[in-house]
Parts: C-alpha cells; structure tokens; sequence
C-alpha cells in the first residue's frame, strides 16, 4: 500500500510539473453567418460538429474552419431560432462508439421537462439522426441535484462524463461519471468541482486522452435557476491534470484556471459554451453564444 500511494503521488507530481508548460494563448476567433446560439462543439473525422441550443441544424466546419453542411435535426419556422419553451435545449455533445462507429451524441440540458429530455445520435457517414428518449436517466440525475442542468460531455476510457452546471441558487456543479450500454446510460457517482469562482457554472469539457488532462470551460452569468438567461460575466478555461486518478476522489480540484477576457478583448460579452481538442496537437477550440442569437468561435494555443 505504501508503494501505490507512493507512486500515486510521483505520477500527482509529474502531472503538475507539465501542467507549468501550459500557457493558454489567444489565436483567433470568428463569428459564424447565420448560425444561432452555438452551445456545444466536437469533434470526429476532420470535422467539427456545432449544435446551437435553439438551433434546428447542425453546423459543420472542416479543420480550416469553413462551413462544408448542415444537418437538420428539427424541423423549423419562418424564425432561425427554436422557440425556447419547447426547445430541445441541446447544450453537450460527446462521441461515442455505436455499433462499432463513432457516432456524435448530442444531449438535451434536461432544464425543462419532457421538452429537454432527448439525446440525439448523428451517424455522419448515414446523415442519420435518432432522438433518444433519456427521461429515464435525467429522473436518476435529477435524485442527486436539484434544478438540473447538463452543459458539458466527454468520454474518458469507457465512462461518460456530464457536467452538471449550478446557478446562483443552487451554485455547485458537478461531474457525473456514468456507464452506457448501447445507448441506455446508468449513473455511477458525482464528483463535486471544488473552484473558487462565484456565480461561474460549468459550461463545456473535453479530456486530452495522450496527456491525462481534463480541459473544462466556465461562464458566469447571473441567473437563480436553470432555465432563464442572465446577465453576461466572465468565462473561464479550467485544467485538471491527472485527471484519471483525480476523478476518482469525491472532489474535482481545478489544476489552473485562466481568466479568458484576459487572454484577448474578443472573449469580452461572450459567453463560452463549450471546448474540444482538435486534429492539431495542443490546439483548442471554443465555442460561444452572446445570448443575442449569435455564434462565436475560438481558437487557442497551449
């Protein structure tokens, strides 16, 4: 037992000792034509997949962030936006294996139910899209916080991770680690993010496989519950090194955690929805909605 904690604490060490090599640095942004409310991106063969909580099509941008289509999910009126009472409210995204291919799954917020309680599988290769019907598994989550919210996926090993996004009345957030069969997901614990920001909820994530690291974005906003906007603050990149053995305690401590408005101007009344790895080693890309309807992508280097 000695040796493993031992061991344990080298492998803490050495995860930090690289972390000190992270300097997030700004390279540039772009606002997306006519595309509403970017709220989660990943990415899978050469290509991101953007999804926009009131959006009624996936955007998808090749690795020089063009447009090459659009995938429709919902059907759609003379408005671009979905109107937000009966919205799916989709808000994370994570691939996944299905079938021996990976596939995109896109998550309802779970916020409004039985409007947000749907998951959305995209077989690119088919252009197929089948709604899931999570009500099942949101019930389980919604047993262990009050006023859920999922803003954030990804996959880690074989375990799903959702982040489960607090506000100004109920403000802790979590990450769920969770099973799945097919596409049936079971609960297996919660890890509560220990972070000293106020009013700040967890709002993207994604894990760098190759470094062990937990990228995970925050954003403030002031809003009591987690169906209802407010009022635009900071947003926030987040890392977690070692993030294996981290997860496996009852609380998610943040390694570092940069303050993105600092990094460039062009982060100020955006809020980050969400991050993803890209092809490019030690390459990020963010995704951001100004709550006016309008999508906003970044790309960083660390």
């Amino acid at each position: 037992m000695k040796l493993i904690s031992i061991l344990l604490i080298l492998a803490s060490l050495i995860s930090a000792c690289n972390m000190k090599d992270i300097h997030p640095v700004y390279e540039s942004s772009k606002v997306l034509s006519n595309y509403p409310s970017g709220s989660t991106v990943c990415y899978l063969g050469d290509r991101f997949f953007i999804m926009g909580d009131d959006a009624a099509e996936v955007l998808v941008l090749d690795d020089s962030m063009k447009e090459r289509e659009r995938i429709r999910i919902f059907p759609q009126g003379e408005q671009m936006r979905l109107p937000k009472d009966s919205k799916a409210d989709v808000e994370s995204s994570v691939v996944i294996d299905h079938n021996g291919k990976p596939s995109v799954l896109f998550l309802g917020s779970g916020s409004h139910s039985p409007y947000r309680d749907s998951a959305f599988l995209l077989e690119h290769e088919l252009k197929q899209v089948q709604r899931i019907d999570t009500k099942t598994f949101f019930d389980r989550l919604r047993l262990e916080v009050k006023d859920l919210n999922i803003e954030a996926a990804t996959m880690l090993d074989h375990e799903l991770l959702f982040g489960l996004r607090g506000n100004t009345t109920y403000p802790d957030n979590y990450v769920v680690v969770a099973d799945y069969t097919g596409l049936t997901f079971k609960f297996k614990r919660k890890v509560l993010i220990q972070s000293s920001l106020q009013d700040a909820g967890i709002s993207g994530m994604d894990y760098d496989e190759k470094d062990d690291i937990l990228f995970i974005t925050f954003s403030s906003e002031d809003t009591s519950n987690s169906y209802d906007d407010g009022q635009i603050g900071e947003s926030y990149l987040g890392f977690i090194a070692n993030a294996k053995q981290a997860l496996k305690q009852d609380k998610l401590i943040i390694t570092e955690l940069v303050k993105l408005s600092e990094l460039s101007l062009e982060f100020i009344d955006q809020k980050i929805e969400s991050v993803s790895l890209t092809k490019e080693p030690r390459k990020l890309m963010l995704v951001a909605d100004d709550d006016n309807g309008n999508t906003k992508i970044f790309t960083l280097r660390y």
